[in-house]
């Protein structure tokens, strides 16, 4: 689908820690895009626009090589391992991939080295942090050495104890990825102030917060790394930095960040859909605030291919508060995409019908890393929106197994119940690919390919 017309107008040594819906096309002979099940994906080239979903089992990591080579990680999965953490009696973690012991910001190192362009110069162009939540940033845990998440000083310096009140951090989540392929600019919804969440008041989320704002200093001191909060409305923030005229479509379009929402008029952006800054802090405790709702948004477009990315963002389903349901905004500024990351892990109270039947995915990714994902009722509405919609989850386990056909949803049918996520974009946008890769090993060899399938 092409943009919405107002939005327009080498391989490394292995890192070390310190029918998607649409059309198919008649088979054909494409050298360049030439991959054999069992056989390791060939790298990027030029043109390509290759969106890949890293999976080490502890939230979302989403890596796009962009058509000129432009390099973005949007997410840095840092939530503890299962095999060592309690998630409650309600929930349970999945296994880490490869192993429990790899660090899941070591996954996320090995897998970039490995897939960057040479252009890349063993750095990022862009991270954007979705929000703030340990699956997505890296976490805060009073016994992180049980985990293996090795303390830093304020100068990148290994110690014996993190200090967070002299600018310690710890290596999990983003740190762990920045000290290894440091990068140029960070994105984020800006100063947890500025609109809390609940979380904000919690001082595990403090801590948490704390960890990130500790290594971006670091990052900025000794790396160059920029911060700046994402502008919503704009598509001149993320841009193509080697070879910007040659890919002319290429797009990516910020829907929403901290709780504002674009209002599909040139940059014009609502910011009182969701109560004010004073107002979320005085009734924290009441409102229960999910700082999923604050999630970055966007869309990325490259020729007649569209991809939706939402973060964590959720509906209202189990509130009595309508500004919860940050879905029902985004969805009017929306229009039908080829794919997206499924929102919030497609668990429960997200991907609402509103914004799944204007979007009308054709493929759909869940980063899985919880057994209550995905949820049986969010898959149905996805079907609902596109019975063709292919379903990819990067993890599945057997309880949930027995979930899903007990409410009528057959696991069976999906693409994919585990692996890296490959898409893979031809230049021009037109024509596209999905692979899965192996993530029991850092071979990164493909278990199966979907396609071509061409963009409408």
């Amino acid at each position: 689908m092409a943009i919405l017309a107002a939005a327009l107008f080498g391989c490394q040594e292995p890192y070390t820690p310190p029918t998607p819906g649409g059309k198919k096309e008649p088979e054909s002979v494409d050298p360049a895009i030439d991959v054999t099940i069992g056989q390791v994906l060939p790298a990027w080239q030029e043109g390509y626009l290759d969106i890949h979903s890293i999976n080490g089992g502890r939230g979302e990591a989403f890596y796009y090589i962009l058509p000129d080579g432009t390099t973005m990680l949007v997410d840095a999965a840092g939530a503890p391992p299962a095999e060592l953490h309690d998630y409650g009696n309600d929930s349970q973690g999945v296994p880490s991939k490869p192993n429990s012991s790899t660090n899941s910001g070591a996954v996320i190192v090995n897998y970039i080295k490995h897939f960057a362009p040479s252009v890349a110069n063993g750095r990022l162009d862009y991270f954007m942090t979705s929000h703030y939540h340990g699956d997505h940033i890296g976490s805060w845990r009073s016994n992180y050495a049980t985990f293996g998440w090795t303390p830093f000083n304020k100068e990148g310096e290994k110690v014996s104890a993190v200090k967070l009140d002299e600018g310690g951090f710890l290596l999990n989540g983003i740190a762990e990825v920045g000290l290894a392929i440091p990068i140029d600019k960070v994105l984020d919804r800006g100063d947890w102030a500025s609109r809390p969440s609940a979380d904000y008041f919690d001082s595990g989320g403090q801590k948490r917060y704390q960890l990130y704002v500790n290594y971006l200093d670091y990052a900025k001191r000794k790396q160059g790394t920029v911060r700046e909060t994402l502008k919503i409305g704009h598509d001149d923030q993320v841009v193509l930095k080697h070879d910007a005229g040659k890919y002319s479509t290429f797009r990516v379009l910020n829907v929403a960040a901290g709780g504002d929402i674009w209002t599909g008029k040139g940059t014009e952006v609502n910011t009182t859909y969701v109560p004010s800054t004073a107002e979320c802090s005085k009734n924290h405790t009441a409102w229960a605030i999910s700082e999923n709702i604050f999630s970055n948004v966007f869309l990325l477009s490259y020729g007649s291919f569209d991809f939706f990315s939402g973060g964590d963002i959720q509906y209202s389903g189990r509130s009595n508060y309508s500004w919860k349901d940050i879905e029902k905004p985004i969805s009017v500024v929306m229009k039908k995409v080829e794919g997206m990351k499924a929102s919030h892990h497609s668990t429960a109270n997200t991907n609402s019908a509103e914004l799944l039947g204007v979007l009308k995915p054709d493929f759909y990714i869940a980063g899985v890393w919880r057994d209550v994902q995905p949820n049986p009722a969010t898959l149905k509405r996805v079907l609902s929106a596109n019975p063709s919609t292919r379903i990819f989850t990067t993890n599945l386990v057997q309880s949930n197994i027995t979930t899903l056909k007990a409410e009528g949803v057959d696991p069976s049918t999906f693409a994919a119940t585990g692996g890296h996520v490959v898409v893979r974009v031809l230049p021009g946008g037109v024509k596209y690919y999905i692979y899965v890769l192996d993530d029991s090993n850092l071979e990164y060899k493909v278990k199966a390919k979907f396609g071509p399938f061409t963009a409408r």
